[in-house]
């Protein structure tokens, strides 16, 4: 064993052969060879080099000079960039040269072995990977060991670099947030970018999203580096997409005299799931000083940040804007002072279920991608934006085209679609397409509006029979109905995201025993974006109809609980009862059942502060659920009443099934009770019937003296509406009846 320096530190000591014992054997270097002669048993010599290619160590029948000669040739030192590789020598001996990098990509080592191959491998990179990996567990300590003897004031300068660097970036990618759309960002970072790296020309190539991206530092330079650029790039993608790691080139061309002579940077572009997807290369003159590793440290960070941007605006599959992608180039089109018609088309590929079943995944993909292709010109005009939405579905922006136009091109498309063969000669998929079409009008949510409308065009079509276009139209009442109620649920799940709703409460006031402190009903009310307050009624109808009320009902009882417990010893005080609305699609959702038990044990209000208010048709309707519901709240401390009394079938005779506390008359009947002698009927008859049971009564809408005068005659126990008072902010209410008790708490003490 022939000797190198002691630790991988001290000074070199030669041996004049190789089978006498050195008189200094450094222990490390005697254990990675006994350690690779473990791991793979017909090493017959071993040599280590550093950075710098000067040997670290030789063992055997390998000799550090010459495979420092065979090492250079491969050029490693020139590019940066180096991965395993073997070489046949003489009597079917092969040396294997293994490098060893820092997360940089720069050399820090190589690990050189020679071994006895009687049949030559007809892969020798192939080969020498594999002898890599089996030598893997060796090769991380010596990584370790050679990082670790790295001059302290190496990494203290490299690492202050380094954070220079990624500040820099930091900056430059804040300052660009403000930019219309993802593209404008990219554009903007890779010019950025180019002028950092000391670049003339710098290039980002996606090719799956049909995405390019040119930035020129220096005009001059750039029109020869333009065509180095077309010489190299679909070697820079190969490399790229094959090594996923950064390839400095700094004399391109120098032997290949085709090739425009140049010097070159690339790093991959590269998604989170570590796949890469693109190339980010730089481009530089001959003359111009070679790429250091400090440019490939942040070269590589800009293609990470290039690949978020990428991905959040184009689709993998298909290469068209994402949903989100498109709104960002709506926003950027350019606006005109005349209004000028433009449209939405909404695609869906019929019978896709059919394709994926019955020819397997791989045919509903590629279909997907055919159909995509189709979506740029000639088929569309030039200014036209496509994405796609979700699966098998698309929408196309057509800024300068009206209804008509639209429906024309449309047609076009299903044509085109119609002529894709897809499968096999013997078992082809019939392709076709459904269309809606819709008016796109420039106002506040405009796009999203039209691509909703769009959507119920399409799924009309596909009702009457797929392959069909369908223009969308506001006197269809079905398209209507569902286009409002599109639009509803879209607003009402906005406002939840950005907490716009708000608690109102309405006075339930006593009418027969006025010392009584009665109570309020806690109502929803929500905030447009433009600040003005919304009726929910339209809003929760459209809810129940997409099952959203349950998510609505836990954002209510969470804030009105949340609210309510500061105030917990007024309310103990009083005596009063908060009324809070459950709808019929809770009633039976047990989750939201445990959450309600859960809110009302942190908030720890008195018993009987809360009123648990059921619509009678939903409690009816879900009797079983209801009865569960009421007895593991009412354990806990709440009352429950009927609202909406009156208006369902046997309305009485679920009262005592259900032990409800209180019945709320419904409004149709107490607002007619001064005129029309049925409702004055209907209401006596639910008051002596609740009377008889126990059940206390509240008379709905009551707007007026008279007719507060008549319910109180009548025997109802509670009044509410605006006789009353106007719903108030929830807020606002509790922080007035804290201030009066508060007062009377004063008076009571002055008293005494």
């Amino acid at each position: 064993m022939r000797w190198l320096p002691s630790r991988l530190k001290g000074e070199r000591v030669e041996m004049s052969s190789a089978s006498r014992s050195p008189p200094r054997a450094d222990p490390i270097f005697t254990s990675y060879v006994a350690l690779a002669n473990g791991l793979v048993q017909d090493l017959s010599g071993i040599c280590l080099l550093d950075a710098s290619l000067k040997a670290l160590g030789e063992h055997g029948e390998l000799s550090a000079e010459p495979v420092t000669k065979w090492i250079r040739s491969l050029g490693w030192s020139d590019s940066q960039q180096s991965v395993p590789a073997a070489s046949a020598r003489a009597a079917a001996r092969w040396w294997t040269a293994i490098p060893l990098e820092q997360s940089d990509g720069s050399l820090l080592g190589v690990f050189c072995v020679s071994q006895h191959v009687p049949a030559p491998p007809s892969q020798p990179s192939r080969f020498a990977a594999q002898l890599a990996t089996r030598l893997k567990p060796l090769l991380d300590c010596i990584h370790r060991d050679l990082a670790n003897a790295i001059p302290d004031r190496t990494q203290i300068d490299s690492l202050t670099e380094r954070s220079a660097e990624l500040e820099w970036l930091f900056n430059v990618t804040s300052n660009l947030k403000g930019a219309v759309d993802d593209k404008r960002i990219l554009q903007e970072l890779i010019a950025e970018a180019t002028s950092r790296l000391e670049s003339a020309l710098g290039v980002l190539y996606v090719p799956d999203k049909r995405l390019t991206i040119k930035c020129e530092s220096d005009s001059a330079a750039a029109a020869t580096l333009l065509t180095a650029w077309t010489q190299t790039r679909e070697q820079l993608i190969t490399w790229a997409q094959r090594r996923n790691q950064p390839l400095v080139a700094n004399n391109v061309g120098r032997a290949d005299s085709s090739i425009t002579r140049c010097k070159v940077l690339c790093v991959p572009v590269v998604r989170e799931s570590g796949r890469a997807i693109g190339a980010l290369a730089f481009y530089n003159l001959p003359n111009a000083t070679n790429y250091s590793n400090r440019q490939v440290f942040l070269a590589r960070h800009i293609g990470r940040q290039a690949a978020s941007l990428v991905e959040a605006q184009f689709d993998l599959m298909t290469g068209l804007y994402t949903r989100s992608g498109l709104d960002q180039m709506y926003l950027g089109l350019p606006e005109s002072t005349d209004y000028v018609e433009s449209s939405v088309i909404y695609l869906d590929v019929d019978h896709m279920h059919v394709a994926n079943e019955l020819h397997g995944f791989e045919l509903g993909n590629e279909l997907i991608v055919r159909v995509a292709d189709l979506l740029s010109a000639p088929l569309l005009p030039d200014e036209a934006l496509a994405a796609r939405i979700s699966a098998d579905r698309f929408a196309i922006i057509l800024p300068q085209s009206g209804s008509a136009a639209a429906v024309k091109v449309a047609q076009a498309l299903q044509a085109a679609a119609a002529r894709l063969v897809i499968g096999t000669a013997s078992d082809t998929f019939e392709v076709s397409i459904s269309c809606g079409v819709s008016a796109l009008v420039p106002m506040p949510e405009g796009l999203a509006r039209a691509i909703a409308a769009a959507e119920l065009a399409c799924k009309t079509a596909k009702n009457h029979g797929r392959n069909r276009v369908e223009l969308y139209a506001f006197e269809d009442g079905s398209m209507m109905r569902r286009h409002a109620d599109a639009l509803a649920v879209g607003q009402l799940r906005s406002a939840l995201k950005a907490d716009r709703l708000l608690l109102y409460a309405q006075r339930i006031a006593p009418l027969q025993n006025l010392s009584l402190p009665g109570g309020y009903e806690l109502l929803l009310r929500l905030r447009d974006v433009d600040g003005t307050l919304v009726s929910p009624g339209p809003l929760v109808e459209a809810a129940q109809r997409y099952q959203l009320l349950p998510t609505v009902d836990r954002w209510v009882v969470q804030r009105a609980l949340q609210m309510l417990a500061p105030y917990r010893s007024m309310f103990a005080t009083r005596g009063l009862a908060m009324s809070i609305n459950v709808s019929g699609q809770s009633i039976g959702d047990e989750t939201f059942i445990q959450q309600f038990a859960q809110l009302l044990k942190s908030a720890n209000l008195p018993r009987d502060c809360i009123n648990v208010e059921l619509t009678e048709q939903a409690a009816v309707t879900n009797l079983a659920s209801a009865k569960t519901m009421v007895t593991r709240l009412a354990s806990l401390g709440c009352r429950f009443a009927l609202d909406d009394f009156g208006t369902g079938a046997n309305s009485l005779t679920y009262l005592k099934t259900l032990q409800v506390n209180r019945v709320k008359i419904d409004g149709s009947f107490v607002r007619d009770v001064l005129t029309d002698r049925n409702s004055r009927a209907t209401v006596k008859a639910i008051v002596e019937l609740a009377k008889g049971l126990g059940i206390e009564t509240v008379a709905e809408h009551v707007e007026n003296d008279a007719i507060t005068q008549e319910v109180r005659r009548l025997g109802v126990d509670y009044a509410q509406g605006y006789a009353f008072g106007r719903p108030e902010p929830l807020n606002e209410v509790l922080e007035s009846l804290a201030n009066d008790e508060s007062r009377r708490l004063h008076m009571l003490f002055l008293e005494t």
